[in-house]
């Protein structure tokens, strides 16, 4: 009875690991679709609905306007924290000249690329190429045209922020290839590529995870995130407070610590100043729970101390909203179910190895017991012959 109990544990334990294998299977296709929705959801659902309110509050000396990047906030989406910092308006303070000085670098560092590569927008986020979700071992094909000739075009992967450059030459070939780039977990390879009009690039994705390639720096993300979307959509931030009484160069100052609130889960993220727009600060991040998230900035502002908490609700800024509410014709589930019931399937396998253990445990035991019963009933069948014949000879 053990050794079919044995094998019936056996046959259950495959039978689940073969339904996981195919449950994964299928979440790997839904993954890359949600992705998909992701990377032109933020541009339609946001032209789609009105941005919403963010929370300003005075701190000291300070304003603080404070909210998700893009709102409404989607489950699933690329986002981020939006950090606006002014002078108070009760605080009489003229802009020093480190002010005027940061405004004009940045002008300057912003007007450089767009001037030496005419027409084509190098710096903003996803202007020149933005891919589709990658699987582990899925490609991205980009073709170099004529116009991008003799320029360099920075690039940058998401969710690793792994970075890289494509230098396209100015001279004419006739010979065309593909040029290839790897993706790894920490690196791409190669990190700069020089190529020729015609050329194709292609990206293949050996991470673990999904990964999405996008043009444009990485420090530049969030204003070309912005620039995406409609000039006729309110850019809240922008309207909080003049440029003139913004607090710029707090990149290395301030962070945010982000705390989703119901499950207490929190990360610490550094603040990055946007690129002409001083005194905005982001920190960007794809929300992939629903619900309200805390956003608590630590750290000093001018050798002024801040630890602040700003949480989303009905009266602040935007919660976290499920992506099943801007999906259509069909609702797909997200990562956080899929992994749900991965981690349940899961689970029951473990269950099962469990009752194994125990059963086999049990086993032995009862086989161990059954081997001492039959060498004590060899002992007392010699000692009952022996007495036999003892009996036998003396009668």
């Amino acid at each position: 009875r053990s050794s079919n109990d044995h094998v019936s544990v056996f046959a259950r334990q495959n039978y689940i690991q073969d339904m996981l294998q195919i449950r994964l299977l299928q979440s790997q296709t839904q993954t890359i679709a949600i992705l998909l929705i992701a990377a032109v959801g933020i541009v339609t659902a946001t032209l789609a609905s009105p941005v919403s309110a963010h929370e300003g509050r005075d701190v000291g000396e300070y304003n603080l306007v404070v909210g998700f990047l893009i709102e409404p906030a989607y489950e699933g989406q690329l986002n981020g924290v939006s950090l606006v910092v002014t002078r108070a308006a009760n605080h009489e303070a003229a802009e020093d000249d480190s002010m005027m000085e940061t405004k004009m670098e940045a002008e300057d560092h912003d007007s450089q690329p767009r001037s030496s590569t005419a027409d084509v927008d190098v710096i903003t986020h996803g202007a020149v190429f933005i891919s589709p979700g990658l699987g582990r071992t899925e490609h991205f094909e980009f073709e170099i045209t004529d116009e991008l000739s003799g320029i360099e075009i920075p690039y940058h992967v998401h969710p690793g922020d792994q970075e890289g450059t494509i230098s396209v030459s100015a001279e004419t070939t006739d010979h065309v290839e593909d040029q290839s780039i790897m993706i790894m977990e920490d690196q791409l390879m190669p990190a700069k590529l020089a190529v020729n009009v015609g050329d194709t690039v292609v990206w293949s994705n050996h991470e673990s995870q999904n990964a999405v390639i996008m043009s444009g720096p990485l420090s530049s993300m969030t204003s070309g995130m912005t620039s995406m979307l409609d000039a006729e959509t309110p850019d809240v931030t922008a309207e909080a407070m003049p440029t003139t009484d913004r607090v710029s160069g707090l990149g290395s100052t301030l962070q945010v610590e982000l705390t989703h609130i119901s499950t207490d889960a929190a990360r610490t993220m550094p603040l990055t100043e946007v690129f002409s727009d001083p005194g905005h600060y982001t920190a960007e991040f794809i929300p992939t729970a629903p619900g309200d998230y805390r956003m608590r900035f630590v750290g000093s502002i001018e050798g002024n101390a801040i630890d602040e908490s700003f949480d989303s609700g009905p009266d602040t800024f935007d919660t976290v909203v499920p992506s099943d509410a801007i999906q259509f014709p069909i609702v797909l589930e997200s990562n956080r179910e899929v992994q749900n019931a991965a981690q349940g399937a899961l689970d029951s396998v473990q269950g099962l190895e469990t009752d194994l253990n125990t059963t086999s445990s049990a086993a032995s035991v009862g086989m161990t017991i059954g081997i001492i019963g039959i060498i004590f009933g060899i002992i007392a069948t010699g000692l009952s012959v022996f007495a036999i014949t003892i009996a036998r000879r003396r009668s």
